[in-house]
This record gives C-alpha cells, structure tokens and sequence, in this order.
C-alpha cells in the first residue's frame, strides 16, 4: 500500500480518463501543467503494449514533477512515493523511453525522500536516521538518476576558488549508453543538490589500480624459505669451540 503521508490525496473529476489518479497530492495541494500531461502520459502507457507488459506500470503513481532546465539543456524530473519506486525499476526501460519520446527530453524517476536537520526535536533518546542525513538522501538521489549505471567509484575536486566539483567514476562498459545523458544527469542533480557532478569511465583506471595493488601485494608477501631439493639432505655439522 501508498504510505500513511500519501492517503489523504483526491481525484478529480474526470480523472478516469484524464489519468489524474496517477498524481499523489494532499487534499490542500494543486497540480501544475506539466504534472497533468506526466499523469495523462502514464494513463496512454497503461493503455499501451509495451515490453514487459503493464501490469506493474499501473501501480505507479507520482506526488511530483518537473523539468530541469540550464541554457539548451533541458530534462524532466519525476518523483514517486519511495514505496511505488519498486514498481519504477521493475518497469524502467518501458516508462522512461516512452517518456521521453513524449516529452521530447531525457526523463529522470527519483524516490521521494526527506532529510531530516540533526538540529531539529526528537522525543527522548531517539536518532537521527542515517537515510536521513542530508549526504544520505543526495547519495541516493544520485544512485537514483544514474540506474541502471552503476557507480565505480567517486573523487570530491575542490578548485581553487573553492568549488566543489564531486567526480563519478563509470564503468567503460556503459560508455556507448551512458555517454549522451551525463549532460542531462549533471543538470538533474544539481536542480536537487545545487552539487556539480563530472563523470569519467575507468576501466583503464581500476586495471591500473589492480596491477599496482597486486604489485604491492606481492612485495610484502613474506618470503618462503627455500626447500632443500630432492636427493640433497641438510645435514648438521657439530660446531666446537675445541680445535
């Protein structure tokens, strides 16, 4: 079921064929323009033969949405409640093609979640949940925006004018598919974080780190005592001090 937060929203009028029961809104809450066209968009999708079928795709629902937009750059942000976004991965390549075809931009489903501030009251002895933290949630946001890529690894570059510039690191598999959305996801997080992403694909990289690793291994490896080869006996010459 939707979360305890999500089950005051309304339907309205028409919504069985407009698809407006595909946004999740408080009673008090209005949509805007592009969250009604995201909401008929997913209506046409569950009407439509797809790879995979529809019938996960139909338990989708959304609170949010919105574009992105820098110069000629422009991407579209779709948030779901966390627990609908199992459904999101089951059937990401169907939503976010068909999407994106629609909208004519790249189009990035994220979780919603919320940080919590370490300052704020809490009752008795209780924490902070890590998934919280404001570090947690931007982590997550970005695993988020980059699947179905994986993270290799990350390096944070400040420049000398302070800037923070975090590096993610790619596998060089995913270059082909990856390499003409790292525009539009650098944009996306940084409309969510005010973070400046750079990515780079190391494939030549970890190679390099593994042969340097092994290499070091392999010099502080104790070294093995020699056995005496076969047919040859060590034999104890007695050592006296009597000449």
């Amino acid at each position: 079921g939707i979360h305890a937060e999500y089950m005051g929203f309304v339907n309205r009028e028409g919504d069985m064929y407009s698809g407006r029961d595909k946004i999740v809104k408080k009673k008090d809450e209005k949509t805007t323009e592009i969250e009604d066209e995201v909401a008929k968009a997913f209506f046409e999708l569950e009407n439509t033969n797809i790879e995979g079928g529809v019938e996960g795709i139909k338990k989708v629902k959304f609170c949010k949405a919105e574009y992105a937009v820098e110069g000629e750059n422009k991407a579209l942000i779709i948030v779901v409640p966390f627990p609908l976004y199992t459904y999101v991965k089951k059937n990401f390549a169907g939503i976010t093609n068909y999407m994106a075809g629609k909208f004519k931009c790249p189009v990035f489903i994220i979780a919603k979640r919320t940080i919590l501030s370490k300052y704020e009251k809490r009752k008795g002895s209780q924490k902070r949940p890590m998934n919280r933290t404001l570090t947690s949630v931007h982590d997550s946001y970005l695993e988020d925006i980059i699947y179905p890529f994986e993270i290799v690894g990350r390096r944070l570059r400040v420049k000398t004018d302070g800037t923070q510039i975090h590096k993610i690191h790619l596998k060089e598999d995913d270059r082909k598919n990856a390499e003409g959305k790292l525009a539009a996801l650098a944009l996306v997080y940084k409309k969510l974080t005010k973070k400046i992403l750079s990515f780079e694909f190391v494939k030549a990289l970890l190679e390099e780190k593994r042969k340097k690793k092994k290499k070091e291994a392999k010099k502080q490896a104790p070294k093995q005592e020699k056995e005496p080869k076969e047919g040859k006996t060590a034999q104890s010459i007695p050592f006296s001090l009597q000449n």
